[in-house]
């Protein structure tokens, strides 16, 4: 972690803000801090403006420090998925990563064309060969820069050091993918946000198919149905151990039971802290083991230590 001995992770959402602090003992990482606001009225992230956004984020971290006062220094942030473009497309491996970047940055601009390319910093992950076409996949996600400049005005007004800058989904499943890993196991995750969901389908902790469903759609539990009943993942899922598990924001009751009966799927809430333990000095923080699976995405950031 080049020195660093210690993070918080924030995830900020619509609705709240979450910190987890994690720091390093030899080679344990361990949770010493993690706490949450809630935010109301929610953000609105598509109509207010940057200053009644940073505002807003300015006031839930007061907050959070009067309850839980942040001892690090350095940040990492996770952002709502709503705010990326997040697409799957193939890539030419004989290009060089800057190269690879610019024609992803071409593509969006073409299936995008209302969007300012030049505005989006772009950064992608590679997707296993299971199940796409090709040989070479990636996982594509862009974001306006403008949220990067807010987040680096917060740091500087509160004296903090900006480190990384995610999408909350993509964090949550990488973090899983690292820590809770299985040979030959499929795990098939699902990352609930206040509009969109996205699914996960990881091969031996690798992500091999991402893509997200906005819930605007009323259709869009069976569009991720008719996604897992797919003759190529209907296979892979019948043939290999199967683990599938929710994350994100709160799922209510009734969804879980309709997600578990139409996939057919036992989804347990991902619990981060059997992974990542709590320090035995932290305090009581009041917030129910229930709730721990919301924290994923803060403490998946706060723990990329590399």
């Amino acid at each position: 972690m080049n020195g660093i001995k210690g993070c918080a992770g924030i995830n900020v959402t619509s609705s709240r803000l979450q910190i987890v602090e994690i720091e390093k003992e030899s080679d344990k990482l361990l949770v010493t801090n993690i706490g949450q606001t809630f935010i109301s009225p929610s953000i609105n992230f598509e109509e207010q403006d940057e200053t009644a956004l940073a505002s807003k984020l300015q006031t839930a971290f007061d907050e959070i420090n009067i309850q839980n006062p942040i001892n690090s220094k350095v940040v990492s942030f996770t952002l709502p998925p709503e705010l990326f473009i997040t697409i799957q497309l193939p890539y030419d491996n004989n290009l060089i990563q800057d190269e690879i970047t610019e024609e992803f940055r071409w593509e969006i601009s073409q299936l995008f064309p209302f969007l300012a390319s030049e505005e989006l910093a772009i950064k992608y992950y590679n997707l296993g060969k299971d199940i796409l076409p090709g040989n070479n996949n990636a996982l594509v996600i862009a974001l306006n820069k403008k949220y990067l400049l807010l987040l680096k005005n917060f740091c500087a007004k509160n004296n903090l050091n900006p480190r990384l800058v995610d999408n909350a989904s993509i964090t949550a499943n990488g973090f899983m993918n690292t820590y809770f890993t299985a040979q030959d196991s499929i795990y098939v995750n699902i990352y609930n946000s206040k509009s969109s969901i996205t699914l996960f389908i990881n091969i031996s902790s690798k992500p091999a198919y991402v893509k997200v469903f906005q819930k605007t759609r009323i259709d869009f539990l069976d569009s991720i149905i008719k996604i897992l009943s797919k003759d190529r993942i209907k296979n892979l899922l019948f043939k290999s151990t199967k683990y599938a598990f929710f994350f994100g924001d709160d799922i209510g009751t009734e969804l879980q039971s309709e997600f578990q009966l139409k996939t057919g799927l036992e989804f347990v809430k991902f619990n981060p802290f059997k992974i990542v333990q709590f320090k035995p000095d932290v305090k009581d923080t009041g917030i129910s083991s229930e709730q721990y699976s919301t924290f994923t995405a803060a403490t998946g950031i706060a723990a990329r230590f590399n």
